[in-house]
């Protein structure tokens, strides 16, 4: 979220000057007869104090005016002490001066004597009510300005009191508001921020305003408030990220992920996500809501168009999402960039998890042993089990028994590395089976094939000039037997009767 880190006092103190000055004018003016005759009637309202000016402190302020008009605030200050010097000044003359001396101290950035001139003029009880609420306004001013927050907070309040309900404008709610913030005395202020809020107009609410009061509002987690103010800024600015940002930011911390991800995914549609880590961050919103296709779509087309770094923690995003949506075509060429950038393993295994899944088996091949080679995996025995089965597909049974038994060492990998050696062992001795199988009964069907041939033979007087039997052997049985019906081996036929022997021994032993 971006929070409020402050108040902007930049422009105070020129506008303080401006008001310290409009104040300490309305009464400089030196009196002529009809000025004369209202500051007679005005002292009767001020407990009948003088309100004149005699001729010689009235031409020495006059002298303080002009210099003064014409910035010579050095020159004016040495002026005004002349005349304060003078026995006989009257408290009303002596405001005056003071007044117009703590000007002149202001201008030359002597704030602390301007301030303490304001607080003499003001203890001189020569001037009105009125006045003194307009003065101790700018002294407070002057004060907040200076970084004497709850000394500014004071005299603002004595203001305030002493004024009613005439003297709370809004720039001075919104100073008091800001004093309190400063001050960290956040509940004591909330009153005054609301206050300011109530007096300033809707339309003519600025974001600097929104932010003071939401401000006040996060200090004193004020969620709904918080939620009010965000939603306000961006209703009324909803092209500014910054206000998307923040109302995304608060949905997330409380709670409410969901609706995060549809704010950042609006803040995307309208082109707001402009910088690297925001595309980032949305693609991994997608990601964890079960979008990885999205997600890896729009992080794939930023890094295309150069708005995202092609950095390997963006890679291996990439190649995390188009794996979670089994987007194996698509995650190959991204897994092969990080492995060759990483050299990792793990990063070999990946690509080569993608690849058998592809039916690439001999890439998937090479990228196990690489994987395996470069060690760091966290169960190295899987991944021997995976190279097994590949080359058990690609029909290099030794090898891939050669995988199993290196799987097999592992505990957590050694009863499916160990099945497949079983699996393996047993399809060869069903083979032998099989072919022992074969060759006994091609043998029983020559031994057939020839003795109905001799008796054939036998009957039809078929021999040779020596009176033997001649036969024509056929073709699958010439290994076997000569022209004579002869075994040529007499191992074979010894051999049989050997599965017979084998058998009876067998049924002994288990006896």
């Amino acid at each position: 979220m971006i929070r409020f880190n402050g108040f902007d006092t930049s422009g105070l103190l020129r506008s303080v000057a401006t008001l310290a000055l409009a104040a300490a004018m309305t009464t400089v003016v030196i009196a002529d007869a009809e000025a004369q005759r209202r500051n007679r009637d005005n002292e009767e309202e001020n407990d009948g104090a003088d309100r004149t000016f005699s001729t010689r402190v009235g031409e020495i302020v006059l002298e303080a005016q002009n210099q003064q008009g014409e910035d010579q605030f050095t020159a004016s200050i040495q002026t005004l002490n002349r005349a304060l010097g003078i026995d006989s000044i009257n408290p009303y003359e002596r405001s005056i001066c003071l007044q117009l001396r703590g000007r002149a101290y202001y201008e030359t950035e002597q704030v602390n004597r301007a301030i303490q001139d304001w607080q003499a003029a003001i203890a001189t009880g020569a001037m009105l009510p009125e006045e003194v609420v307009n003065l101790r306004i700018n002294i407070g001013q002057l004060l907040i300005a200076e970084g004497q927050y709850n000394e500014g907070i004071r005299v603002l309040e004595q203001a305030v009191q002493q004024g009613g309900a005439d003297a709370v404008n809004v720039g001075v709610a919104r100073m008091l508001a800001q004093a309190y913030g400063q001050a960290e005395r956040y509940s004591e202020g909330l009153r005054w921020a609301e206050r300011f809020w109530e007096l300033r107009p809707a339309s003519e609410r600025t974001r600097g305003d929104y932010s003071l009061m939401l401000f006040y509002y996060q200090q004193l987690e004020d969620v709904p408030n918080q939620f009010r103010i965000i939603e306000g800024m961006v209703a009324r600015w909803p092209q500014e990220k910054n206000n998307w940002r923040s109302y995304a930011s608060l949905l997330a911390q409380t709670g409410r992920e969901q609706d995060a991800f549809e704010a950042n995914k609006i803040m995307y549609i309208n082109g707001m996500l402009t910088e690297s880590r925001e595309i980032v961050a949305l693609a991994q919103y997608y990601s964890y809501y079960e979008y990885p296709y999205r997600g890896a779509i729009i992080l794939e087309r930023e890094m295309n168009s150069d708005n995202v770094e092609r950095t390997q923690d963006n890679l291996q995003l990439l190649a995390n999402m188009w794996r979670q949506a089994r987007e194996w075509e698509r995650a190959i060429p991204v897994l092969r960039q990080l492995a060759q950038l990483s050299g990792s393993g793990d990063d070999f295994l990946k690509l080569a998890e993608a690849q058998y899944q592809l039916r690439e088996l001999a890439d998937a091949e090479n990228a196990f042993q690489e994987a395996l080679n470069r060690g760091g995996l966290d169960r190295p025995g899987n991944a021997w089990t995976l190279l097994g089965n590949v080359r058990q597909e690609l029909g290099r049974t030794d090898a891939a028994l050669a995988a199993f038994r290196e799987g097999a060492r592992y505990p957590y990998s050694r009863r499916t590395a160990n099945g497949w050696i079983t699996f393996i062992n047993n399809q060869r001795t069903a083979a032998a089976d099989r072919v022992r199988i074969r060759e006994r009964v091609r043998m029983d069907e020559c031994r057939f094939a020839i003795e109905d041939m001799r008796e054939t033979a036998t009957l039809v007087g078929d021999v040779d000039e020596s009176g033997r039997i001649v036969i024509d052997v056929p073709d699958n049985c010439t290994d076997l037997y000569n022209q004579y019906g002869e075994l040529l081996d007499q191992d074979v036929a010894e051999g049989e009767e050997a599965p017979a022997e084998d058998a009876e021994a067998g049924e002994s032993d288990a006896g």
